[in-house]
């Protein structure tokens, strides 16, 4: 699949798989009745990944100009296909799973009908794929897959870590150069928050429309490359009334802000805490303004977060590149620094890479509107695994203790298993994720594997429905690949 280069070589990567425990749920559209049939059918799901479009619609891909293609996620596509005036075709931007719904009478009964396919070809049954929490639409989205170790923050956690400010100059390719104050926290503090590994490498950060930018971890020979552990340089403030919007109507530059007043042209712009990269929360005093998709598919607004790179070779504000008037004292120079073109809007999911072994992505082009709505930010991959291994581990408890006790060989056994789910709990917040993996292999994989690997249960198994089974199975599983990640 080819995406679109907005400007620079490290875009979108193809990714994989939405998380169960960072996904969000569906935008239940006027006359949308869908979602809540399949909530009558499979109520235990209300609200997690599978209550979304993504369950029986695709994203897509359209070519904006010759070569140049730009992929959207299945919101988006469908706004695409089908428009806000509902003109276009719903069916074509159904996936396989959503055919066989259509197709089989759109009803309830429909879901249940369709449990045996395995409408994506990837091996497994609808209804093993929907149990284990995975989209059966979705041929890169399985039982087998293991979301990356994530840790999601909201404005408010972020505001109570310590503020970094900076004055600074925002230059863009064509969209209007700009002086601000941007205040948030230092993107290198908030990945040590989050517990980011030895291994990593870089960052990738993502918008919800479909943008992504790469940034290294340490400063590279690469000019378009923008580091997170730097201190970037000091900066002069560059003034000329003939670049300023409201003196010549010529103008490319917004000096507004109310710091441009704190500073004479050509003055070094000395920031207490020196230039960073940064997670940005306000922008002059006030909360960034949330991004949300207009009428023609784009990203207006660049909050509740952005993240924010200063330049890495100082320079003024030079005049638009689609402007006609280049005879000024700063014309368009291909080759300036023009930061804003890395300072990804909107952001809601950091990647940090490599992800560990066994893990998989975060569908960005799937998951994100939400955390606009919530003000909320994911970071995931190569990060402490303990913080995770704590959520699937009390997920795993209530599946276990909301299991019927028929669905066990003996009612004792339940008692046993949430017993021992208890154990495990204190065991994680105690860092011992070594014990934790020689208690799941020998007391937790082996009472429950049965159905997974030969259809039906085993003598060893203690849970003998197997459908209660392969979730309690799927989870083990998820377990184990996180609990093998070095912390």
């Amino acid at each position: 699949m080819r995406f679109e280069n907005w400007h620079y070589r490290f875009m979108a990567v193809i990714i994989i798989l939405v998380a169960a425990s960072t996904a969000f749920a569906a935008y239940h559209h006027m006359g949308d009745t869908d979602s809540d049939l399949f909530q009558s059918v499979y109520p235990q799901h209300a609200g997690t990944k599978l209550d979304h479009c993504a369950l029986c619609h695709t994203g897509g891909e359209y070519e904006k100009k010759p070569g140049v293609f730009v992929s959207l996620g299945s919101c988006q596509w469908c706004h695409y296909e089908y428009g806000y005036d509902g003109s276009g075709d719903i069916d074509a931007t159904l996936n396989d799973y959503g055919r066989a719904f259509r197709d089989n009478g759109r009803n309830e009964t429909a879901f249940t009908t369709i449990e045996m396919l395995d409408s994506d070809n990837d091996g497994f049954s609808n209804k093993d794929e929907i149990e284990a929490l995975r989209y059966p639409g979705d041929p890169n989205d399985d039982p087998t897959k293991v979301e990356a170790p994530f840790k999601v923050y909201t404005l408010e956690e972020l505001e109570d870590m310590p503020s970094h400010s900076q004055f600074m100059l925002m230059n863009t390719h064509k969209s209007g150069d700009f002086y601000t104050r941007y205040e948030g926290v230092t993107m290198e503090a908030l990945l040590s928050e989050a517990g980011m590994l030895d291994s990593a490498t870089g960052i990738i950060v993502h918008a919800p429309d479909g943008w992504s930018q790469y940034h290294p971890i340490e400063p590279d020979e690469d000019p378009l490359m923008y580091p997170v552990s730097w201190e970037y340089p000091v900066a002069d403030y560059f003034y000329e009334p003939e670049a300023d919007q409201d003196m010549t109507d010529y103008g490319w530059c917004d000096y507004t802000a109310l710091a441009c007043q704190e500073y004479t042209p050509y003055e070094p712009i000395i920031n207490e805490s020196g230039n960073q990269m940064i997670l940005a929360l306000k922008r002059d005093g006030n909360y960034l303004e949330p991004g949300q998709l207009n009428e023609e598919n784009k990203l207006d607004g660049e909050g509740p977060f952005r993240v924010v790179p200063p330049q890495k070779v100082p320079g003024p504000p030079d005049q638009s590149s689609k402007s006609d008037v280049q005879d000024v004292i700063w014309p368009f120079d291909e080759t300036a620094d023009h930061n804003a073109g890395f300072a990804t809007r909107s952001a809601t999911i950091i990647r940090v890479d490599p992800l560990p072994e066994g893990t998989t992505d975060i569908n960005t082009l799937e998951a994100g509107w939400d955390y606009i709505d919530a003000k909320k930010i994911v970071i995931y991959g190569a990060i402490d695994p303990m913080p995770t291994i704590a959520v699937k581990l009390d997920e795993l408890c209530v599946l276990i203790s909301g299991l019927d006790k028929d669905a066990f060989k003996r009612p004792a056994m339940k008692r046993i298993m949430i017993h021992l789910c208890k154990i495990m709990n204190r065991l994680v917040k105690k860092e011992k994720p070594q014990v934790v993996k020689k208690a799941m292999n020998h007391w937790m994989v082996k009472k429950s594997d049965g159905c997974s690997i030969n259809g039906e249960p085993d003598n060893n198994d203690w849970i003998i429905d197997c459908e209660a089974q392969k979730q309690v199975y799927w989870k083990i599983n998820e377990l184990l690949v996180l609990l093998n990640i070095p912390s």
